[in-house]
């Protein structure tokens, strides 16, 4: 048995104010990530804040129970698909291009709304079993990304307000009243931005004590990569700088924690000439990434945040 998704006008009024209020604090937070290419990713979280308050704002002032309100609805929870699809092209020079692939990902998630619209046969958008998995394949790739990292509850709140706002096109569970679903979804993002800049503040901090002498700078700058960009570039990063480190005979290696002592040469120190090489090569990486000034000017971007860090060899925009 089917169940509308409605909303009470006091809970969507509710909704629109904090959704307006996560737009707004987004919007806010941008000049941050000015110089990275983490901007598009806080643009299609702003865009997707601003129509879940939208929506709520239309729930408040005209109730309706159509096909074409549900096919909005829908279309509006896609959107919070948009910010991680962006962060997984975010990679110079290709990122500009990228955002027409995460809009072409959007329309496929929402194909089925319009097909209902244009084809009504009820009052609601029914997904086929692929769809389902699909969508819930969107959901896991944010969750997976960002779990590993400092940003984990974070993830783990956005993943839940996105199964909220879907739950009635997936399994239809309704653990939660229909009424208050959109509330509690938009709370949920609004809780993992507020969390995400309270962990920030510490996102370079070492973990585990795991780091080697003369390495501290460098440490700091993978540490706040890795949690800004989440595991699937920190991964690729980590693989090439292990790569130049087995090359040129480093005396470390990078793990997930951070740079340690290489096993067999535990007792050595890096040389002047060996940690030069690597700021060159985080310098070369990361140059994709940010520029040297995002770099110094926010420790929430991929980079160091001391002075000297600063002072390191220049990398294109």
């Amino acid at each position: 048995m089917l169940t509308a998704v409605t909303t009470s006008t006091p809970a969507a009024w509710v909704a629109c104010a904090g959704a307006f209020s996560l737009a707004i604090l987004l919007l806010l937070r941008l000049r941050s990530y000015r110089g990275t290419t983490l901007t598009a990713p806080c643009i299609w979280a702003i865009l997707s804040a601003t129509a879940l308050a939208l929506i709520s704002l239309l729930e408040a002032t005209s109730p309706s129970q159509t096909i074409a309100r549900d096919a909005l609805r829908f279309a509006c929870a896609a959107t919070t698909f948009c910010p991680i699809m962006a962060v997984l092209g975010a990679k110079r020079p290709q990122d500009r291009g990228w955002q027409w692939i995460v809009l072409s990902l959007w329309v496929v998630a929402v194909w089925p709304a319009v097909q209902a619209t244009l084809l009504p046969t009820g009052t609601q958008v029914e997904l086929f079993i692929v769809w389902k998995l699909f969508l819930v394949g969107l959901v896991a790739v944010g969750l997976l990304n960002y779990l590993p990292t400092r940003f984990g509850l974070p993830s783990l709140l956005v993943a839940t307000g996105q199964l909220l706002l879907l739950d009635n096109y997936l399994w239809r569970w309704h653990l939660v009243p229909p009424r208050l679903i959109l509330p509690l979804a938009i709370a949920c993002f609004f809780a993992a931005k507020i969390t995400t800049i309270l962990l920030a503040k510490n996102s370079g901090q070492p973990e585990n004590g795991a780091g080697t002498s003369g390495l501290e700078p460098f440490q700091q700058q993978w540490l706040t990569f890795r949690n800004a960009y989440g595991a699937f570039w920190a991964l690729r990063i980590l693989g090439r700088v292990n790569e130049a480190a087995e090359f040129r005979d480093w005396p470390f290696r990078l793990t997930w924690a951070g740079l340690v002592a290489h096993p067999s040469d535990s007792a050595a120190q890096p040389s002047e000439k060996q940690l030069a090489e690597l700021d060159q090569t985080m310098a070369t990486l990361l140059r994709r990434f940010n520029n040297l000034a995002a770099i110094c000017r926010s420790p929430t971007v991929g980079g160091p945040t001391t002075q000297e860090g600063c002072q390191g060899p220049a990398t294109p925009n």
